[in-house]
């Protein structure tokens, strides 16, 4: 009798983890099959690249030439868009650091990606969005 015990707590035990190690996949197979977005997949639009030219060539331009932003995204390969926004937006234009409207950065580093030859796209760069889920890859 002791066996059978051990043999059904032992079961109900295998039957719980299954039933866990289900759930786990189930609530995790959305972002676990998700495809990873990065800066070569369209992730802003022609009309931020607009934008975006308008404020670099008032407020970068000076001090940034093109060739600056490209060692610069290598520098940021495999991370976040998010976190270069941030980084600009904490630290840029040198003189009065986040001056910008929120918009205007965001611009900006879509135009900083179209002119480093990343494409556009039909969904807009957003910070409270995705930026986070997109990757920068080197040019």
């Amino acid at each position: 009798m002791h066996n059978v015990a051990r043999s059904t707590m032992t079961q109900s035990i295998i039957t719980t983890a299954k039933a866990i190690g289900f759930a786990a996949v189930v609530a995790f197979a959305p972002s676990a099959f998700a495809e990873a977005k990065t800066i070569k997949d369209g992730v802003f639009t022609q009309a931020q690249v607009d934008s975006g030219e308008a404020t670099y060539n008032s407020s970068c331009k000076a001090c940034h030439d093109m060739r600056f932003y490209r060692n610069t995204l290598k520098s940021w390969d495999g991370q976040p868009v998010l976190w270069m926004w941030e980084s600009i937006l904490g630290t840029m234009p040198a003189d009065n650091p986040g001056s910008l409207m929120l918009d205007e950065y965001t611009d900006v580093v879509a135009y900083i990606l179209s002119e480093n030859g990343f494409p556009t796209g039909e969904t807009a760069l957003d910070p409270d969005v995705n930026m986070a889920d997109i990757s920068i890859v080197a040019p």
